[in-house]
């Protein structure tokens, strides 16, 4: 019989075995996290132990789930089964286990971000109820492009600064890993660029470089009222245009909503579309009444 419980911060290594014999497998391609890269999830994302689950039989991991968890939701960062245990129930029990716990102690929303070509897990989150509430699109620089005139505005800016400022808009849907808590989180590995005035910081850009997988990330950007109306003066693209001066590396923005901006005014700045995130939520204990 399989056995579930949800876990301490002293199972740090029963879970990295868990999602590697789970949900690695799965990933030819991923290489196996190690505790050093789950302890880097805890910091950057705020994966808790106590919002994990491991099913086992026999000692052996055959299921598992991770949940981040920041005040007014938990993600499910990952969820998977064993390749030999699969369909059997493992999964949808491991969900509703995790729901009911969240429906006593909070917080309450359960969200997931779904990639577009994993439509058994789409399936899973719908059979437990989560609905859809939007899409996320991953953009990836078609072509480098051409070095900002001499003359540029651009300057470096500190995260600290921005949030000081008050220009990252923080009532703007976002993927967890854009989310304002994560930036934060992340501080360390963050450059930050920005066109200012004499009244206000008008347009910004904040990216990180993981030259271990070959990209630049832009992690967000934005600017004030005027950049929403066609952009009049081109504050924002030009911004783009000196973070996309990244050498070799290949420049991404990931997982951004259309709130945050219009996929077509990315493509118009030289990006093209790449993957598709489903975003999922749920309300734990919004059924049981």
């Amino acid at each position: 019989m399989p056995a579930y419980r949800f876990c301490r911060t002293d199972d740090i290594q029963l879970l990295v075995a868990a999602l590697n014999a789970c949900y690695v497998v799965h990933f030819p391609d991923q290489m196996p996290l190690s505790v050093a890269d789950f302890k880097r999830e805890m910091r950057e994302l705020d994966v808790w132990a106590s919002s994990c689950m491991v099913a086992s039989e026999d000692g052996e991991p055959i299921a598992v789930v991770t949940g981040a968890k920041r005040e007014h939701e938990t993600l499910i960062h990952r969820i998977g089964v064993h390749p030999d245990f699969q369909r059997r129930g493992h999964a949808q029990h491991l969900l509703e286990s995790l729901s009911h716990k969240l429906s006593v102690l909070g917080p309450p929303k359960v969200v997931a971000e779904v990639p577009d070509d994993q439509s058994a897990v789409r399936d899973l989150f719908e059979a437990v109820g989560h609905k859809e509430e939007g899409r996320l699109t991953d953009f990836v620089l078609a072509e480098p492009l051409a070095a900002p005139s001499e003359a540029s505005q651009v300057a470096p800016i500190g995260l600290d600064d921005l949030l000081s400022a008050g220009v990252l808009d923080v009532t703007v849907s976002r993927s967890w890993e854009r989310a304002p808590e994560t930036l934060q989180n992340r501080k360390d590995q963050l450059e930050g660029l920005a066109i200012t005035s004499e009244k206000r910081v008008e347009a910004y850009a904040v990216y990180r470089d993981l030259p271990e997988y070959s990209r630049r990330e832009i992690v967000s950007f934005g600017g004030t009222d005027q950049l929403h109306e066609n952009d009049p003066h081109g504050l924002l693209e030009e911004l783009v245009r000196v973070a996309c001066q990244a050498g070799t590396l290949q420049v991404t923005i990931p997982r951004v909503s259309e709130e945050e901006i219009a996929g077509a005014d990315l493509e118009s700045m030289g990006f093209r579309r790449g993957r598709t995130y489903f975003c999922y939520a749920d309300l734990p204990g919004s059924r049981m009444h």
